[in-house]
């Protein structure tokens, strides 16, 4: 009688055991999913376009997380050809269209507005339009 007693304790411990760590899991995977849903998904758009918008060589949207630069998502998403300068990182060929061909240079704008920091330091923002404009330098 005392192995039957035994026996139905580890069952009856094997089975509790078992149910709470299934709760366990189910709790916490509810829990990563409530974070998952929770979370906002950030959005650029970014442009190529020829001298002045004449010709629009791509357009499309990319979602990033908080606090990355425009740099980094242009290298996850791009072929990119940079190399450092005094002022930083500048990008002198984007899908191999290179910079310095015919006067022709890569400028971007971020929402139609002019940009004082290179790809390197500028910090996406929820919506931004990023316009990279491949025209002939007049100088």
């Amino acid at each position: 009688m005392k192995k039957i007693w035994i026996s139905l304790l580890v069952a009856i411990s094997l089975i509790v055991t078992g149910c709470a760590a299934d709760n366990a899991n189910n709790t916490n995977n509810n829990a990563n999913a409530g974070v998952e849903q929770n979370e906002e998904v950030s959005k650029v758009t970014i442009k190529l376009v020829k001298d002045n918008g004449e010709e629009v060589i791509s357009e499309e949207a990319f979602e990033f997380e908080a606090g990355e630069t425009l740099l980094n998502v242009m290298e996850e998403n791009f072929e990119l050809t940079t190399e450092e300068s005094s002022f930083g990182v500048m990008i002198t060929a984007i899908n191999g269209i290179e910079a310095g061909i015919d006067d022709y240079y890569w400028i971007y704008t971020a929402n139609s507005e002019e940009v004082l920091v290179g790809a390197h330091e500028y910090e996406l923002k929820d919506g931004d339009v990023i316009e990279f404009n491949y025209s002939k330098y007049e100088g």
